[in-house]
């Protein structure tokens, strides 16, 4: 009697493994010289093997559209006018802002340049008019221990150490190794935060 198991020598029905290990759908019964067709695909994952006849974009498009700019960024002529129309409010810190954007795509802009320059000496003369002199000395408003509490980052922390009711506010500036318009930005908020005040 005949196995019924595919493979078995003795079945009555034909392998369809060829004698390499492929599936072979047609038993056998194709002649020896005809083509076959392949119906074993490559091991591995089929997502990644797929990955070529999955995509949407074309090679060439995809190229393009790495090496394209965003076309929602601003023109140069959009930065121009929202530097004009900041400064002319008076808000120079944005207006300085976007003056750097600009002068960072295109170091040559001359008008960001000087947009720049006003807006910077705008508001040292504005930070300085609130301290109100250079030359005044402050202290701790606060107790020692609830300075961590006014969450400053390591350089505004750095700068209020500095204050310790001897050195101007001059000296902190140069010693609080920070830019100086950031520095008499962080001095400023300290003093309307009333974590400083003026002995001298």
């Amino acid at each position: 009697m005949a196995s019924g198991r595919p493979g078995s020598s003795d079945s009555d029905f034909p392998s369809v493994l060829g004698a390499d290990g492929a599936i072979d759908l047609a038993g056998g019964l194709v002649p020896e010289g005809a083509q076959r067709r392949l119906t074993s695909r490559p091991s591995g994952d089929a997502w990644a093997v797929d990955r070529g006849r999955r995509s949407l974009v074309p090679p060439a498009a995809a190229g393009e559209a790495a090496t394209a700019g965003d076309p929602d960024r601003p023109s140069p002529d959009d930065i121009h006018r929202e530097i004009a129309d900041r400064f002319a409010l008076g808000d120079y810190a944005a207006a300085l802002s976007a003056a750097e954007l600009q002068l960072g795509l295109d170091p040559d802009d001359d008008s960001a340049r000087q947009y720049a320059e006003t807006s910077r000496a705008r508001l040292e003369t504005r930070y300085t008019t609130r301290i109100g002199s250079l030359e005044y000395v402050f202290n701790l408003a606060v107790p020692a221990t609830k300075v961590k509490w006014l969450g400053l980052d390591p350089q505004a922390a750095f700068l209020l150490s500095l204050v310790d009711g001897q050195t101007t506010v001059a000296e902190v500036l140069d010693l609080c190794q920070m830019g100086r318009l950031e520095a008499l930005r962080v001095f400023t908020e300290l003093l309307e935060a009333k974590a400083i005040l003026r002995v001298a």
